[in-house]
């Protein structure tokens, strides 16, 4: 209702400009009334065909170079616009329209680009009698996330702007910016004895202290793995076997709560999670991955090649959620995982509140690591003796600060 009602008041005067044209040759006479007439006469002819144009008869395509892409990277983006009917427009406005998510823009680390927004470009062409159009540009430092092409208009009017035309064509895509992987040194996981319940620390691929039997000596064993008692009995060089390992299972916990953090910060934290997670995957380790909320998100080892795309989807389209992150919820959710498994806690909040409940993941024998994910990397006298308080609950327990303006590799040893 509203479109015909615009439609018949432009209609309308352009009529009234020509009855008053008109008028005024009648009535005043003489070339100059008359000129003014007949000279203004092809362009309201153009007005009212114009308004009579079929805008929304244009054909509009839009093509993406790559619909997944890593935070911080630029994605080509090309429309395409063609029509049958050749009519001479002066010009054509044309907008992209998409999600509001895209104006943030990121670097290539994956942390956003604080106070940097992204302008929504609009386009002017001058098609005239071209039946056929073309715009090319880029999309760059996009930030992670699901987003969506939604719409492109196309707008176009007279020299005199008493007639305007908009037509919007839906032309819904997606695209998946994945979060960024920073390179992270993790040091070897934790390990467990095929029978029994310890946990070793030492980094060696080969756990020396438990003797399960003796075998004869072979080139390449230590001279500490001799055992001269039965060398000496046997009239042979014996050395000692030891039980074999296995690795210990490995989870990786993101906890999605803001605690009071800027979106930047927890956008950091995204990137360090998926980088252990991606860093422990490498070496072959059995990796489970749960994200904590309002809601608990598992996704078990168990679930093979198909694990690491639903962890790079989950993380692609997490959003902090409001609360304080708590150990309560993590301790709640390791009732899945088997005493001695190794966790890595990525988390942008630390309270000496929790302290005994990690007393108490140690006593179960959870070997947990925190990364406590930091805006500064000079940390305040407050974070110092948290850090320090977190240290001394145990060997079991450390806590490793990840700051965002460090831009050097991070490390993070295991617990020795």
């Amino acid at each position: 209702m509203k479109g015909k009602f615009r439609f018949a008041f432009k209609l309308a005067s352009i009529l009234l400009l020509a009855v008053i044209l008109f008028c005024y040759g009648m009535f005043q006479g003489g070339f100059v009334s008359w000129f003014l007439f007949y000279a203004f006469l092809p362009i309201l002819l153009y007005m009212l065909l114009l308004l009579a144009y079929p805008l929304g008869s244009w054909k509009v395509e839009r093509s993406v170079s790559k619909q997944y892409i890593k935070s911080g990277g630029e994605v080509a983006v090309e429309l395409s616009l063609s029509r049958r009917f050749p009519y001479p427009l002066l010009y054509l406005q044309v907008e992209d329209l998409y999600d509001k998510s895209l104006l943030k823009q990121s670097s290539s680390d994956g942390t956003l680009q604080a106070g940097t927004t992204r302008q929504l470009d609009r386009y002017i062409l001058f098609p005239w009698f071209r039946r056929r159009l073309r715009i090319q540009y880029q999309l760059k430092h996009l930030p992670r996330g699901e987003h969506k092409f939604h719409q492109i208009r196309l707008r176009t009017g007279d020299l005199f702007q008493l007639v305007e035309k908009e037509a919007v064509f839906d032309n819904t895509q997606q695209l998946y910016v994945y979060p960024a992987v920073r390179e992270i040194a993790i040091g070897s996981a934790n390990s467990v004895f095929e029978e029994g319940a310890a946990v070793a620390y030492a980094p060696s691929s080969r756990q020396t202290n438990v003797v399960s039997g003796i075998r004869e000596y072979t080139p390449g064993d230590r001279f500490s793995w001799i055992d001269w008692k039965a060398s000496a009995r046997k009239q042979n060089m014996m050395t000692k076997e030891f039980e074999q390992e296995k690795s210990a299972d490995v989870l990786v916990v993101f906890d999605r709560r803001a605690a009071k953090q800027t979106e930047d910060l927890f956008e950091y934290a995204v990137v360090i999670a998926f980088s252990a997670y991606q860093k422990l995957k490498s070496r072959n380790e059995q990796v489970g991955f749960m994200g904590l909320g309002s809601d608990a998100k598992w996704l078990p080892a168990a679930m093979g090649s198909a694990q690491l795309n639903r962890v790079q989807q989950y993380l692609t389209t997490v959003r902090q959620e409001e609360g304080m992150p708590r150990l309560q919820t993590l301790a709640a959710a390791l009732s899945r995982q088997p005493k001695g498994s190794t966790v890595y806690y990525v988390t942008t909040y630390l309270d000496s509140e929790e302290f005994p409940l990690l007393r108490k993941l140690r006593q179960n024998g959870y070997v947990l690591t925190l990364l406590y994910v930091t805006r500064h990397a000079e940390l305040g006298n407050k974070e110092k003796n948290l850090i320090h308080g977190v240290r001394q609950i145990g060997h079991q327990i450390d806590v490793y600060p990840v700051p965002i303006q460090k831009t050097a590799s991070v490390e993070v040893q295991q617990n020795a």
